[in-house]
């Protein structure tokens, strides 16, 4: 009787396990940049994990290669609805986009011609664009750090 509960646990953790990774594929275009904390960034990362495959690029995206990830995303054909490869192909670009620009650019493009609701498109698109001015601040301001650091005697 004990094994057959066991059994029957495993089996509703794969379930559950299952459920969390499919709501984790449409997060993209159900939450804005800005609404990514860490448990919801941690989920993305963790549903992409997931994904095997055995074609290089995807393999590289996987393991959180932006240029990969943007690679794929751009050389994808858009559908006329959502379907299991946008999801999965925007998952792994929304992963390298928390903290890259260029990718945070290309999820905005992309998310602009996504079969989406017109006011959804432009909500998650404009909430991409300001993420990547954020990235782009974020890289500059560390830039002028340093050299105010350097500049200051504070070593090479």
């Amino acid at each position: 009787m004990n094994e057959e509960n066991d059994r029957s646990d495993a089996a509703g953790n794969r379930s559950g396990d299952i459920e969390a990774w499919e709501d984790a594929l449409t997060f993209w275009r159900g939450y804005t940049a800005e609404m990514f904390d860490d448990e919801l960034k941690r989920r993305i990362h963790d549903c992409v994990a997931l994904i095997g495959s055995t074609i290089e690029d995807w393999r590289a995206a996987v393991r959180g290669d932006a240029t990969a990830a943007i690679k794929i995303a751009l050389g994808m054909r858009m559908p006329e609805e959502v379907d299991a490869r946008l999801d999965l192909t925007m998952t792994m670009l929304l992963a390298v986009a928390f903290e890259d620009s260029a990718a945070a650019s290309v999820m905005a493009d992309l998310i602009e011609c996504a079969p989406l609701d017109s006011v959804d498109r432009a909500g998650l698109s404009t909430s991409w664009r300001l993420h990547t001015i954020w990235c782009e601040s974020r890289l500059r301001n560390a830039r002028r750090r340093r050299q105010l650091h350097r500049g200051h005697g504070g070593g090479v």
